[in-house]
């Protein structure tokens, strides 16, 4: 069913709304196109913030984006909006986005990134045929909005582990551990990982949880060779390590004894 109207006599005798500060133009009024433009000034300030980094048909191939700002982590990122974006012709879905970084992708063709090995910014679905924009489909919702849990914060998914387990990029921000383990647990740390992939390992049972980083290096107090494990068999001992710029992994927080493979 369509969504419903206040009654008629309830619209008649609206005068503002108390969220936006747009006015109802009175009935009656003149001269109406001057209430008519502050109408639509107040609208226009109300909505201003939804045209940001939208994008937009500007004839032919070609497409513009607006300026905006967004987010990563605690560095706020801005892009200075663009025009003549010129898209390939023929494809079903032009997959259009920022990189971390702000870069604007205009010639993915498959899909948009994996959010957790290369955090992006959704910008739109655009096909296009006959050397023409079919259609642009938004898909900046959902970048402002996060689910909390009752406990506070972004929840995070924990994984207990009974037997070797080889790690994906895409379960970043994942905790793990070895609860009801009834031997030796070793954790490989994905290949090649993105930077700022980050895994927490926590030792919930009296066997060793070991955290393998494949040819790569666990950077931290108790060692910094490659291809070495990283062990723990105290219960709540945990290791959080995150993926750097040089392929290796550093330890950013660390509790109980930790010791590196001989």
């Amino acid at each position: 069913m369509a969504e419903v109207y206040p009654s008629d006599s309830e619209l008649l005798n609206l005068q503002s709304d108390g969220e936006t500060g747009v006015e109802y133009i009175p009935t009656g009024t003149a001269p109406y196109y001057l209430h008519f433009r502050k109408l639509l000034h107040r609208l226009l300030l109300a909505t201003r913030r939804g045209n940001d980094l939208r994008v937009y048909d500007e004839g032919g191939l070609d497409i513009g984006v607006k300026a905006g700002k967004f987010w990563l982590g605690a560095e706020l990122v801005s892009y200075g909006g663009s025009t003549g974006n010129t898209l390939a012709d023929s494809k079903a879905s032009i997959y259009v986005y920022l990189d971390a970084q702000g870069t604007l992708i205009t010639d993915e063709y498959a899909s948009f990134p994996s959010m957790a090995t290369a955090p992006h910014v959704r910008l739109a679905i655009v096909s296009t045929s006959g050397d023409d924009i079919a259609s642009i489909v938004d898909c900046r919702m959902g970048h402002n909005v996060v689910v909390p849990y009752a406990a506070g914060g972004i929840r995070k998914s924990i994984e207990a582990h009974t037997a070797n387990d080889v790690l994906a990029p895409a379960e970043s921000g994942s905790v793990h551990t070895n609860l009801e383990a009834a031997t030796v647990v070793t954790l490989t740390l994905p290949s090649a990982a993105a930077q700022g992939t980050v895994f927490t390992f926590a030792v919930q049972s009296v066997h060793e949880l070991r955290v393998a980083p494949g040819a790569a290096a666990i950077r931290d107090d108790g060692g910094q060779t490659a291809g070495k494990y990283k062990s723990a068999a105290g219960i709540g001992a945990s290791l959080t390590l995150a993926a750097d710029a040089n392929g290796d992994w550093a330890a950013i927080a660390k509790n109980g004894t930790w010791t590196q493979e001989t």
